[in-house]
């Protein structure tokens, strides 16, 4: 194991402690509907989303210019460790 990834979030819970990134809950369950996150760098943006397709899957998009250019669907905690990677390297400048 990587000696950072306990601080990779593994959950959509833990992507929304960050403020970076905002969370839509349903009003009368409170389960997550969308997380999304708008990355800035450089002139460049990109959107990263995830949702909920079926349980225990989640669909993780990257758009850019508003289309969609990378699709995974996947287990909630891969999905939230990719996106979190995702942003790590568009702030790099590798993505």
């Amino acid at each position: 194991m990587d000696v950072h990834d306990e601080l990779v979030p593994r959950s959509v819970a833990e992507l929304g402690a960050d403020p970076a990134w905002t969370v839509t809950r349903t009003g009368t369950t409170g389960q997550w509907l969308t997380a999304e996150r708008v990355l800035e760098r450089d002139g460049h943006s990109r959107l990263i989303g995830l949702t909920p397709i079926r349980p225990g899957a989640v669909a993780l998009m990257l758009w850019v210019g508003g289309e969609v250019v990378e699709h995974l669907r996947t287990t909630e905690a891969e999905a939230c460790a990719m996106a979190y990677r995702w942003a790590a390297e568009f702030f790099a400048g590798n993505r």
